[in-house]
Formats: C-alpha cells, structure tokens, sequence
C-alpha cells in the first residue's frame, strides 16, 4: 500500500476526535440526538482546522444506518461499520457529493446541481452537497442557489467550508446555520503532536514539537505536514526517528529564538555596533532580511505578552523553554518600550515588501530600537522641568515618588539631559496619579495638622461712649483696636495665608507713548505713529489701552501685524512686571468719544492736513487721509 500522510492518515472520523473545535461537536451532536437537523450549513474558519473533516463526519452520521441508542451505535456518533460509513470514508458515496467550489463556481454547474437535488436520495436517508471553498461560487450562481436554499426538498442537506465567509452573499448566509471554528490552541495542537509520535515510533524531543506547534499557527494540518517532512529528514536511531530542534530550524528556513534573545539584550545596553553586527552574522548565514524581521516581530510580540500577563499566561504560544526566555527578555524593557519596539518592527516588516534595498530598512529599522533607549519620556522631562520652576517654600510638602525606569533607560537619561536639568529625577505625573488611585497604607494614628483658617479673625466691635459735651460720639481706645486688627493680620500670615497684594506701581505712559511713536517712524509706519501720538493712553490692572481717534477700519489698516510687533517690541521695558499688554481701541466704538488734536508740527501728516487742497476734499467729500508718503528728495 502506498504510504499516507500524516495529515491523512490521522483524519479524524468521529466527533471526539476534533481537536479544539468542541462549541461545533456539541452543537451538531445535540441536533442529532435532538433530530432537529438544517438544511443548510456554512462552516467557516482557518486553514487546516477541520471544516471539511466535520462535514464529512456531519454526513456519516446522517446517513449512518445504525439507529442512535441501539448497541451498534449508542451516541450520536457514526457506528464507522456500516456501509454508508465505509463509503463516505472512502470517498466514493453516491448520496454525499463532495464539490470543488474553487472551479465548478459558474452558474451552469450550479444549475446541475439545483436541477440534481430535486431527485431524491439513490439509496440512503439524505442527499448531500459538501461545497468546499464556497466563496469562491461568483454572485449569479449563488442566485441561482438561493431558491433551493430558501425551500429545499426534505431529502436535501447543504455543507458549504469557507475561509472567507464574509464573501458569501448575506441572503444564502441568512438561510444557512453558521458556524465559526477556532484557531486550534498551542497546547492542543502539542499533545496530538505527541501523541502521534507515539503512535508512528518517532523519538521527539519536547523543543522539537513545540516548534513544530509553533510553525502550524493554529492549523493542526499545517503542523502535521510539517512533522511529516521533518520525520522524513531526521536521522534514524535503532530503527526509530529521533527529532530535534535545531535540524527542524533548519528545515523551516528559522533561527532559534535565543539569537533574538541576544539582539534584545544588545538593545537593551545601547550597543548598536553588537546589534548591526547580530545581523551581519544572521544575514551572512543566509537568512532573508524579511524572515528575520518576521521571527523578530513574533518574538517581541510574545515578550509583550509575558511582560503584560506573565511567563504562565495563555496568551504565549510557545515551549516552557520558550516561555521562561521570553519571560527574562521581559525584564530588561518596560510595557510602553515594548510596545514601540514592536510598532517600529511591524513598519519595517510591511517595508520591506516593496523596498529596493531591504537589508538597508532592516537594519535602520533595528537601529530605532536601540535610539528609543536614548530618549527621555515627555512625562519626566516635564516633571524636571516642573520641579525647578516650582516655588522654593512650601508650608506643606507632598511625598514624591520616583518612577521605576529600566538601567539603561536611567543611564541613558543621565547622558542625554540638559546642564540645568541635572539632579534627582522626579515623579512622573502617571506615577502621581496613580498613587492617588491607589488605596492609602494602614498607619498608626497621629494628630493631624489643623487647617488654616480661611476666614481673618475679626476684632471685636469698639465700644461707644456717651457723648462728652453734648457733642460727636468718640470711640473708646481706638488705637488698641488697630493693632488687634494688625496683630491678627500677623497671624493670618504666619499661619500660611496670603498677605493682601501690594498696589502695582504706575506706568510711565508718556514713555511708552514716546517709544512706540519713536518705533514706528523709524519702521517707516508714519501714519500709525501719528494715530498713537495724539491717542488716549490709559492704565488699568489688566492692561494698557490706547483709545485712537480714528474708525475701526482705519486703525486695522494702520496698525497691522508689523506695526504691532513694532509697538509691542518698543514699550516692552515700560510695561511693568509682570508685563501688561497693549489693547488699541477705536474711539468711535468705545463709551468715551476722544477729539483728534491736531498733528504734531512739522510732520508730513501735518503738513498734509494743512494743505488747502486737503482740506477742501475733506470739506466735500467727508474724506480721510488715511496715509501719507514723503516723496519730497525723491527724483
């Protein structure tokens, strides 16, 4: 007989065989026992998990002639003797039609089958079509279906296996009982491997078939097809095959997952020359720049996994050995670094799809893991920056915390922070906030602090006196009165309140003025510098305003971006501390109406004004002179 692969040869043919797939068994089992069976079903999922396999095992158990509960079959499962079941295991039932969907898609192969059903079965209980790929059917043909869907004949029973349901028309969806396999798990897939082994006489060591999971990603087939071909190439020991890691690694085209180890701890200690020339050697073996980027993305990724739930999780598909390796890679990186590590790498990965130079992009790629160790986080640089402009004096101090950072992250930070920011790190602002969160740690009880009074005490009233004289009433002891209120003033500010604040010192406005029309004839703005001249300036404790004695459109088209940088550059030294701002405000839309002295003497405004044409038109037609250019020496 010719031999028969594994993937084969371990077909399951029961139920209980379904490795991983238990939400689907005990449902079609139930509606077996139950007889409550649809007409159509789509079975949908990863490669290599089972679709196919469970329909076959679906049709068996239609068709099986043994009644459920009777000695031959006592459960729901195919009795695997009877004649139906022998034939639907080889293949070659008349009833269960198995149909490549992938090339009978078009609607004339559609229409045979929907004409075919119509018969009713040749010998056994149900007809069945088992349409394998079933996206792959166009949209005519569905249509073609759908009727039959909707209303089929009592004798018919639809299997569609799809890996792309979502490509599949949602009427016939809506008319199909759907169910959705699961990736089978790492450890599933482990102990079948193990089990098999057993079974075909194969020596395998436990490194070995968890690679071999590994490499299956959920397919059980895929996992068997790759043990199939490392059995085939592994060496023969006493008439048994003995498996081993490294020779699977180099079967698959893969590197152990220590190199990567390696390359992180290499990260970890700012050393990009040992990290360029990991790579050197890795590409030198022979290794694709893309394989390596890939092996390094899942690694990373199962180090984010042990850093965020720990070496036991579920969430690591790997070996023990594999698990406590990725679990000390965790310790030298914190989630948050780990994260943009593996950000960085996926980038990269999709890069080098379409890259002219890949070897290039992998290797500035891992040279980015090695620079993200030389940053500072935003939070602690503004936390410094925060500790030396806070206030000196505090009365009451608040306990800082310093975050936990990584050696060398910490090492790096030392080098990489500025002259003045040198010192003891401070509390990150999440690390406070957490805290915060946190509940507080049982203490023994002490006094606390009382607060401060938020109200000044208040002396007691004075006490009036008769009149003397018959004249004004005189209070008693006035001065012993004010020095209560200055006694308690006192105490307020020793207590830590704020004394009342000083009265702000005048402004030297005629200086400003001064300045700012000075600034903005040498700018060349003689117009601006006229209006702000005979302008009101004023003071107040928010600010400086200049009332204009001109329209609002005027004093826009006068005062523009570079005439107010002009001014606000000129009076800069007179604004006090801390400075206050300069609003200019046209006088016709304030409460106060401002009369525009005449221009300074000897100006080109005023020689403008007074001329006689000028003021003709200004007479006639209500005109403005908005600005005026000295063209005078100009030849």
């Amino acid at each position: 007989m010719a031999y028969q692969v594994l993937a084969r040869k371990y077909r399951p043919q029961r139920f209980a065989d379904v490795v991983g797939q238990d939400h689907v068994t005990r449902t079609l089992g139930n509606a077996l026992e139950q007889n409550r069976i649809a007409h159509g079903y789509i079975f949908s999922g990863h490669r290599g998990i089972g679709k196919t396999t469970i329909a076959r095992i679906l049709a068996m158990a239609l068709n099986c002639r043994r009644t459920i509960g009777s000695p031959e079959r006592p459960t729901f499962e195919p009795c695997g003797s009877c004649e139906s079941c022998e034939e639907v295991r080889a293949g070659n039932a008349v009833d269960v039609i198995e149909i490549d969907a992938a090339t009978n898609r078009g609607i004339d192969e559609i229409r045979e089958l929907r004409d075919a059903a119509r018969y009713r079965p040749a010998r056994d209980r149900y007809k069945i079509y088992i349409l394998d790929e079933a996206h792959q059917i166009t949209d005519a043909a569905f249509n073609a279906l759908l009727k039959t869907l909707e209303e089929p004949p009592d004798h018919v029973v639809f299997m569609m296996a799809t890996t792309q349901p979502e490509d599949i028309l949602q009427t016939i969806r809506s008319r199909c009982q759907h169910f959705s396999f699961h990736a089978v798990r790492f450890d599933a897939i482990l102990e079948q491997l193990k089990t098999i082994a057993a079974d075909e006489g194969v020596d395998a060591a436990e490194d070995a078939l968890g690679l071999l999971a590994e490499a299956g990603d959920g397919s059980m087939r895929d996992a068997l097809s790759i043990m199939d071909q490392a059995i085939a190439s592994a060496p023969v020991e006493g008439g048994r095959s003995r498996l081993e890691a490294a020779p699977i690694r180099e079967l698959m085209g893969t590197m152990p997952n220590a190199v990567f180890a390696r390359l992180l701890e290499q990260v970890s200690e700012n050393n990009a020359a040992a990290v360029l020339a990991e790579l050197d050697r890795l590409l030198a073996n022979g290794n694709s720049p893309s394989q390596i980027a890939r092996q390094l993305v899942r690694y990373l990724r199962n180090v984010l996994m042990a850093r965020i739930a720990g070496e036991t999780t579920e969430l690591l598909q790997l070996s023990p050995d594999e698990r406590a390796r990725a679990a000390a890679t965790a310790l030298l990186f914190g989630e948050e670094e780990l994260t943009r590590f593996l950000q960085i790498m996926l980038r990269t990965f999709d890069e080098l799809n379409y890259r002219q130079e890949p070897r290039f992009h992998l290797e500035l790629g891992v040279l980015k893991l090695v620079h993200l160790q030389r940053l500072l986080p935003l939070e602690e640089l503004l936390t410094q920056l925060g500790s030396r402009t806070a206030p000196a004096a505090s009365p009451v101090s608040t306990p800082v915390t310093t975050p936990v950072s990584t050696p060398a992250r910490a090492a790096t930070a030392a080098k990489a922070a500025p002259p003045g920011l040198a010192g003891p790190p401070a509390a990150s602002p999440f690390e406070r906030d957490a805290q915060r969160r946190m509940p507080p740690a049982p203490t023994s009880p002490r006094p606390q602090p009382q607060p401060p009074q938020s109200q000044p005490t208040v002396a007691p009233e004075p006490i009036p006196l008769p009149p003397a004289h018959g004249g004004a009433r005189e209070t008693a002891n006035p001065q012993p009165a004010d020095a209560a209120r200055r006694a308690n003033a006192g105490t307020l500010v020793a207590e830590g309140s704020a004394p009342e604040p000083s009265p702000r010192p005048s402004l030297d406005l005629d200086g400003m003025r001064a300045a700012a029309c000075a600034a903005l004839e040498s700018g060349g703005h003689t117009t601006a510098a006229a209006l702000l001249g005979v302008a009101r300036w004023t003071e107040t404790p928010e600010a400086v305003r200049v009332e204009v004695a001109a329209k609002k459109t005027m004093l826009g088209l006068a005062m523009n971006s570079e005439a107010e940088k002009l001014v606000r550059a000129a009076v800069r030294p007179f604004a006090g501390q801390p400075p206050r701002p300069v609003e200019w405000i046209p006088a016709e839309g304030g409460s106060t109406k401002v009369a525009p002295p005449p221009p300074p003497g000897g100006s080109v405004q005023a020689l403008a004004l007074e001329n006689p044409l000028v003021r003709q038109a200004q007479e006639l037609f209500g005109a403005e002179v908005r600005s005026v250019v000295d063209l005078r020496g100009k030849r």
